[in-house]
């Protein structure tokens, strides 16, 4: 770096701001660049691809230019880096040194910028606090204001399905480090950021004050918090505070979630069943890309929230249920809800820009826009039943003055700042009208100052011009320098030009820069009396933005229930689910030419507990079971179901065990993995979940995984009694031979044409797998399938697996395994037995059993 006298005092600026941001990249403001020097230079420069370059004493810098930041920023953010932003608090002065200070910092779960986010999620910031045996975990969406907490005794189960429902991501953590490792392994497998204040913040006292400072209480009786909680919601007002450096005026009381509320959704089942997203991360090919026809930001995430939060409260469903029942009656209607709902903006997000004066001008036109489109609703609401004419509320006299007044004010499409055009319309203000006319009378005067300077020294080719380094100048190229005369003054030197100033010149500059500067001032006054208006109603704009959610969320529960010929569910206080011709939503949608085939579904408590279905593979068991459990959750979140009538009942919680992977990251392998997820679901199921599994005991030894699965199936239906889907390969499940155990099979067709899987479930049990005809449509060698169904053969004749061993020895082989022979042989030929220490003996014999395997 050198010696700290050599460094210049803008220098010495930077590494005295630097040096209480050590862990975040200074994007420090010089004029139209922000600026990084030292090691955030080296880093920034890597990342986004610029140019690194030398300052003095070969200090490493890069910039960017100011107005092009925010792309630079979201790659820096994407990247896993937080950036402080540094700026100019004041004009430049030739005499000292532009006072700068950091005004935010911006990390991934602090961003409220519009291009930096994803518009129809949420961009939430985590804290997870374990405290005396108790976790309570919160998540605040500064973007929207959005604020949820939620408290149990501690389990690892309940912190891992919160982080799954709110998919945070930036977390802070506290609590006794053994578990806090547990939170950190499963947050960097989701790729979501740690974040970190210091301990000693968790201090009780201080975050109550924090609390009641942001949410202007005198205490904070009336939010309810325990010790734990406050932890919680104090440590994430402190980080937001700490980096928005600004007053979180537009937050929402944090809203305690209870687990009595709601269906609980873990992680797997939320993954198994696709709800938000398919397998490939693709939104389209779930469960929400097929109810998604929102219209708006706010019902897009709405609806998200929704299928993480089914309900368990019968007549609240009731009320979703008639709500949508009127609208798909009235279709008509709805299509002018949504077309009218479509010229709603992000609400939500836009004043939570306006109370963080981190605003851009065209929020107060989207505003506007969408108080008037709200109205437009309300109207078309008003001749409509109560239910859903109350659903928006009527809109306050002052919410539609102040969408008056934006409209009256301000230009249609505002430049992003009064620098760059005109921001307040022409005769709202005489005194901004004056200005601009100078302003426009100025180009016309420079255009004949031109001529007349043109004609009186006879330069055709001489220009008057302006750039922000000199300000106004003329431009006379060299070969005609000698005609300037003494009035004019040298302000530039250029390769083929030079640049001069006159005296008049010079009293325009003064005057249109002088206007310029007033311009700037009066508008942005005008600007801040109307966002004090908007912070003023800001509760009132963020409970339209609410009911706009909802609505819109209903909406397109309607258009998904009118397009694809769902149902009204009935529900039950028997513990009965009873579908006649389901069909699954997405695989419906997406995935198949031909029509779906429908299937039924009987579920209760009594003699139908537990459905064994088994059948091939291809079959459709999977899709089966999946689609019990989605049109399970789509009835509960108050959707209409594809099918041609259901009874059902209410579930507390949805299990899904499907599937087979490896957890390398975790060092579980794929029959760990099987049995952790199953483990789960024995320890947490009761009488009314619904379980889904589809294969048990496939990571192990034919006998285990049957014994295994055999066991987890009496276990279910004797003490935990959920109605539960269970789909094996192994058909020795069908006799077992309980109350409240049924069997199902999936029809196959055969012909001499060979096999075809109808898709259809009936009662019954499979009695034969077809898993070679399956491999044969996977394009497994000729060979290898020959080989297999003389295998089968000896094994059905014999029914024991050790009647492989009686095989005769002189068969002939086939080619597929003669390649392995000879690689076996070769190996032998290479081994120097006589130089082999025992171990190395050890390890010769187990490669020769992998070449064999």
């Amino acid at each position: 770096m050198g010696n700290d006298k050599e460094l210049t005092p803008m220098m010495r600026q930077y590494l005295e701001i630097k040096q209480n941001y050590k862990d975040e990249i200074l994007f420090f403001r010089l004029g139209d660049f922000y600026e990084m020097f030292f090691d955030d230079a080296k880093i920034a420069s890597k990342v986004l691809d610029i140019a690194l370059t030398a300052r003095q004493n070969d200090i490493p810098m890069c910039g960017v230019p100011y107005h092009a930041a925010d792309s630079y920023i979201a790659r820096l953010i994407k990247a896993g880096y937080r950036v402080a932003i540094c700026e100019q608090m004041e004009p430049p002065s030739a005499n000292t040194i532009v006072k700068r200070e950091v005004i935010r910092v911006i990390t991934p779960g602090t961003i409220i910028e519009s291009n930096l986010i994803a518009y129809d999620e949420n961009n939430y910031l985590g804290s997870i606090v374990i405290h005396n045996n108790t976790v309570c975990t919160g998540f605040v969406d500064v973007s929207t204001g959005d604020f949820f907490i939620s408290s149990a005794d501690y389990n690892r189960e309940f912190i891992a399905t919160e982080i799954s429902r709110f998919s945070p991501k930036e977390v802070l953590l506290y609590g006794p480090s053994q578990e806090l490792t547990f939170i950190q392994d499963l947050l960097k497998q989701q790729g979501i950021a740690l974040a970190s204040i210091n301990e000693w913040y968790y201090d009780t006292e201080y975050l109550t004050n924090i609390i009641c400072n942001i949410y202007g209480l005198s205490n904070i009786k009336g939010l309810g918090l325990t010790h734990t909680s406050i932890l919680t919601v104090g440590s994430l007002l402190h980080y937001l505070k700490d980096t928005h450096k600004s007053a979180l005026i537009h937050l929402k009381f944090p809203k305690n979630v209870s687990r009595n509320e709601f269906m609980v959704l873990d992680h797997q089942t939320i993954q198994n069943l696709e709800i938000l997203k398919s397998q490939d991360g693709s939104k389209l090919h779930s469960l929400f890309g097929v109810l998604n026809h929102t219209q708006t930001a706010m019902g897009k995430r709405t609806l998200e929230r929704a299928l993480l939060y089914p309900l368990l409260d019968a007549s609240a469903l009731e009320s979703r249920y008639d709500i949508i029942s009127y609208l798909t009656a009235n279709v008509n209607l709805l299509k002018e809800i949504q077309e009218t709902l479509s010229h709603i903006h992000d609400v939500e997000r836009i004043v939570s820009r306006f109370a963080l004066k981190k605003y851009y001008n065209r929020d107060f036109i989207a505003l506007q826009q969408s108080i008037e489109a709200a109205c437009d609703v309300y109207a078309l609401l008003q001749k409509h039943p109560d239910e859903l004419f109350n659903m928006i509320g009527s809109i306050s006299d002052s919410l539609q003055e102040l969408s008056l007044r934006i409209k009256n004010t301000i230009v249609e499409n505002p430049p992003l700042s009064s620098e760059h055009g005109r921001v307040i319309k022409e005769g709202v203000n005489d005194e901004l009208d004056r200005l601009y006319a100078l302003k426009t009378d100025a180009r016309q005067w420079l255009l004949n100052y031109q001529e007349e300077e043109k004609k009186r020294l006879e330069i055709p080719t001489l220009k008057v011009r302006y750039n922000k380094v000199i300000g106004y100048y003329i431009e006379v190229s060299k070969g005609q320098t000698a005609k300037v005369p003494q009035d004019y003054f040298r302000k530039q030197t250029l390769i083929n030009a030079e640049r001069y100033t006159t005296e008049t010149l010079q009293n325009f500059e003064t005057d249109v820069l002088q206007a310029t500067d007033k311009i700037v001032q009066i508008e942005n006054e005008m600007l801040e009396s109307i966002v004090e208006a908007i912070v003023t109603n800001k509760m009132q704009i963020q409970e339209l933005a609410y009911n706009i959610g909802i609505l819109d969320m209903f909406c397109s529960l309607a258009q998904a229930a009118y397009q694809n010929n769902y149902v009204r569910p009935m529900l039950n206080n028997e513990g009965i689910v009873d579908i006649k011709d389901g069909r699954h939503p997405v695989v419906e949608k997406f995935y198949i030419k031909e029509p779906f085939v429908p299937n039924d579904i009987s579920l209760d408590t009594v003699d139908n507990v537990i459905a064994i279905i088994t059948g091939p593979n291809m079959s459709g068991k999977s899709t089966y079971i999946r689609m019990a459990a989605i049109l399970q959750l789509m009835a509960q979140i108050g959707s209409f179901i594809p099918a041609t009538s259901a009874n059902m009942c209410i579930v507390d919680r949805i299990f899904t065990r499907i599937g087979a992977s490896d957890n390398i990251a975790r060092g579980e392998s794929t029959f760990l993995v099987e049995m952790n997820e199953t483990a789960v679901i024995l320890n947490n199921a009761t009488d009314k979940s619904l379980i889904i599994m589809d294969e048990i005991g496939r990571g192990t030894s034919t006998y285990d995984g049957m014994s295994i699965a055999w066991a987890v199936v009496e276990y279910i239906v004797n003490y935990i009694k959920a109605k539960t889907l269970f789909a094996t390969h192994y058909h020795e499940l069908t006799k077992i031979n309980k109350k409240g155990i049924v069997n199902y099979t999936v029809l196959v067709k055969e012909s001499l044409n060979g096999v075809e899987f109808l898709h259809k479930v009936v009662p019954g049990a499979a009695d034969k797998s077809y898993g070679i005809h399956v491999a044969k449509l996977a394009g497994i060698p000729k060979p290898v399938t020959i080989k297999a169904n003389k295998i089968l053969e000896k094994l059905e004749k014999s029914s024991r697996i050790d009647a492989l061993a009686k095989a005769p020895d002189n068969e002939d082989q086939l080619e597929i395994f003669q390649a392995t022979h000879h690689r076996l042989a070769q190996a032998l030929k290479d081994i120097n037995v006589e130089n082999l220490t025992p171990l190395e003996a050890l390890n010769e014999i187990a490669r020769l059993k992998r070449l064999i395997e």
